[in-house]
């Protein structure tokens, strides 16, 4: 009895001992400080970090990728001297295994990364120096991450039969890295994943189509990839899902946008370009990127995809009328990059305003994000039933 429980104690210890030894590194601390021009910024963990860290210009962005990681305190709330190179910081997951940190410049720098290790005083710390630099912004891969760049490229796709079901593919805007709208202590990418889960549940009832979601997690996902991701699965209907903020808490409203070079209003061209600085946010290499996809050219020539685009924005957005506010109760257009290259029906819902505080009890209920899912459904299968499957 004794050497079994001799064994037992062995084998708890070992577990311990495991545990402790391949579990996470936790960042414990964060420290920014400032030495004349030059800023320094310290991560205190447990075990030491591996990282990777680029600069890249336009904007000026220093990201570091790390593997398995956690932060105990987010960046967003630490203290940043006043006259700091550096402007803001953010982490989040990147894509699985990767967690990114993107620190926001006011100029181009000359970064230093060194690691000091643990001591009785202080934990592991990996040291990040920022010093301003001279010059143009350039990108610098002091080492290279193996991350993709956000490039457009068309997936080869084999002809769909002809009866096959109709596919739809629901982009849940931002997420990981990337919050998109904070507003009434709500974060967008967690309440448009939910909305789209909703309406994947709610069209997959149908046995006629075929829902697909372009992330499933609070992960990123640059809007290329999303763009890709359709593409690869030979989407026939493309609907990406967002929430927004405005300064002015009186802004209300929900919204339905297809593409176009030209705003409708000013108010859709600010949607448009907070939706595209999703990857900026996350700290997206954009410099081996075709010019027509960094100034989101509109294809003109494709007017049967933008007519058909408008029958499906006009079809969800009569289902939405009722359910939520309209903002106006017509279809709007604006250049949303995420719509950009589909040559498939595609719309961008803009559910409401999580700076409003009516419309962030709605989409931040779960009633109110149901309702919401259900409608956009609704207003796809009439989509497909009216212009589709005649």
């Amino acid at each position: 009895m004794l050497k079994i429980f001799r064994k037992l104690f062995v084998l708890i210890c070992f577990c311990i001992f495991s545990v402790q030894v391949f579990a996470a590194p936790v960042v414990e601390k964060i420290r920014v400080g400032q030495n004349g021009a030059a800023t320094r910024v310290v991560l205190e963990s447990n075990q030491p970090i591996k990282s990777n860290f680029f600069v890249l210009p336009s904007p000026d962005r220093f990201v570091m990728d790390f593997g398995t990681l956690s932060f105990k305190t987010s960046l967003s709330g630490v203290k940043i001297p006043e006259k700091s190179i550096l402007k803001g910081m953010r982490q989040g997951l990147f894509k699985p295994g990767v967690i990114r940190m993107v620190l926001d410049l006011n100029g181009p720098v000359e970064p230093t990364v060194f690691a000091i290790p643990a001591n009785g005083e202080f934990g592991f710390r990996l040291v990040i120096d920022l010093k301003p630099r001279k010059g143009k912004s350039v990108s610098i891969k002091r080492k290279t991450p193996s991350l993709a760049t956000a490039r457009t490229i068309q997936p080869k796709v084999k002809p769909k039969p002809k009866e096959a079901p109709v596919v739809v593919v629901i982009d849940p805007g931002h997420g990981g890295v990337d919050p998109g709208a904070v507003a009434n202590k709500a974060y967008e990418k967690h309440i448009v994943l939910k909305i789209s889960k909703y309406i994947k549940a709610n069209l997959s009832k149908n046995k006629n189509i075929k829902v697909y979601l372009t992330r499933e997690k609070d992960i990123f996902v640059p809007l290329a990839d999303r763009v890709n991701f359709a593409q690869r699965k030979q989407a026939d209907i493309f609907v990406s899902i967002h929430a927004d903020a405005h300064d002015d808490h009186r802004a209300k409203g929900g919204s339905i946008y297809v593409l176009s070079e030209k705003s409708s209003d000013r108010e859709a061209a600010r949607l448009a370009k907070a939706a595209n600085k999703g990857d900026i946010m996350a700290g997206v290499d954009f410099s081996a990127e075709a010019p027509a996809v960094r100034n989101i050219l509109v294809d003109l020539t494709r007017r049967q995809t933008k007519n058909k685009s408008s029958l499906l924005a006009r079809s969800v957005l009569d289902e939405l009328d009722g359910v939520v506010r309209l903002r106006r109760k017509e279809v709007l257009f604006a250049g949303f990059k995420v719509l950009k290259s589909h040559v498939v029906p595609s719309t961008l819902v803009e559910t409401s305003y999580l700076s409003n505080p009516r419309d962030a009890r709605v989409l931040k209920s779960t009633s109110g994000q149901k309702k919401i899912a259900a409608a956009v459904a609704e207003g796809i299968e009439d989509y497909i039933k009216n212009h589709m499957r005649k």
